[in-house]
C-alpha cells in the first residue's frame, strides 16, 4: 500500500509539473505577439519623428475643396447689401412718416431693409478687398502660358473680395511657419508679374509686420516643395523700416 500511495503521489507530481510547463509555454507564446505590436507601435514613432525632423511639407491643398461654384468679381458684395438695405430702409421711413403711417408696405420695408442692412455691415466687417497686380506686358503675356496651376490660383484668389478670412493666403503662410505664435499675418500688399530669364515670375510683397525677415529665409527650402513642383523661389528684403518683404515664384522649365 505504501508503494502504490508513493506511485500515486509521483503521477500527480508529474502531472501538476507538465501542467505548469503548459501554462508557461501559453504565457511565452501569448507575450510574443504583444511584443511585436510594442515594437510595430515605436517604429510607427520614430519613423513619425523622423518626417517631422526632415521638415517635409505638405502640398497645397486641391483647389476643389477650396473653390466656391461660383465668383462676383468687379464689385463688393458687401456695398450692395449696404446700399440695398440702406435703400429699402429709408424707403420705408419716408413712407412711413408722409402718410402719417397709414402707408401700406412700411412695415415690410423694415422686415427686410434691416437685416438685410445688418447681412451687408457683417460682410464689410469681413471683407479683404482685391490685391492690385503690377505686370509687364511680357509678364501678362506669360501667364496663360507658362504660369504653373498654383500660380494662377493664387492669382485668381487674390485678386477678388474675400469674406471670413484673417488675410489673404493665412493658410499657406501658417503652413510655412511666418506667422509666429500670437502675431499678426503678413499682410498681402500687391502681386507683380514679369519675365526673368525667359520664365514667369510671381512675385507677392508683404507687409511683415511680427515675422522677421530672417524667418523668411529661414523657410526658403520650404517654399519650392509647397509652391511647386517646376519652380524655384525667391526672397527679397524691399525695404526694413517699412518692414516689406517680397516673395517670387519663378518657373523652371521642364
Amino acid at each position: 500500500e505504501s508503494r502504490l500511495c508513493s506511485v500515486q503521489s509521483r503521477r500527480c507530481v508529474l502531472r501538476n509539473v507538465k501542467t505548469c510547463a503548459l501554462k508557461e509555454s501559453d504565457a511565452e507564446a501569448a507575450a510574443v505577439p504583444a511584443e511585436s505590436d510594442t515594437e510595430q507601435q515605436e517604429k510607427k514613432a520614430s519613423e513619425t519623428v523622423v518626417a517631422a525632423s526632415s521638415g517635409s511639407q505638405p502640398a497645397p491643398p486641391s483647389s476643389s475643396s477650396d473653390e466656391v461654384p461660383f465668383e462676383i468679381r468687379g464689385f463688393s458684395l458687401a456695398n450692395v447689401g449696404v446700399v440695398l438695405g440702406l435703400g429699402i430702409t429709408a424707403y420705408s421711413f419716408y413712407g412711413y412718416f408722409s402718410s402719417s403711417g397709414t402707408a401700406s408696405g412700411t412695415s415690410l420695408g423694415f422686415v427686410y431693409g434691416v437685416p438685410v442692412l445688418l447681412i451687408g455691415l457683417a460682410l464689410k466687417y469681413a471683407e479683404l478687398k482685391p490685391v492690385p497686380v503690377a505686370s509687364s506686358p511680357e509678364g501678362l503675356a506669360m501667364r496663360d502660358s507658362k504660369a504653373t496651376e498654383t500660380q494662377k490660383k493664387i492669382v485668381k484668389d487674390v485678386t477678388r473680395h474675400r469674406y471670413g478670412d484673417e488675410a489673404h493666403l493665412d493658410t499657406a503662410l501658417k503652413a510655412l511657419g511666418l506667422i509666429p505664435r500670437g502675431a499678426a499675418c503678413p499682410e498681402l500688399l500687391r502681386l507683380t508679374e514679369q519675365e526673368i530669364d525667359g520664365e514667369y515670375a510671381l512675385g507677392m510683397e508683404f507687409f511683415s509686420k511680427e515675422t522677421p525677415y530672417s524667418t523668411w529665409e529661414q523657410q526658403l527650402p520650404k517654399y519650392e516643395r509647397f509652391f511647386g513642383p517646376n519652380v524655384r523661389c525667391e526672397v527679397q528684403k524691399l525695404d526694413d523700416a517699412k518692414r516689406l518683404v517680397e516673395l517670387k515664384i519663378i518657373t523652371t522649365s521642364a
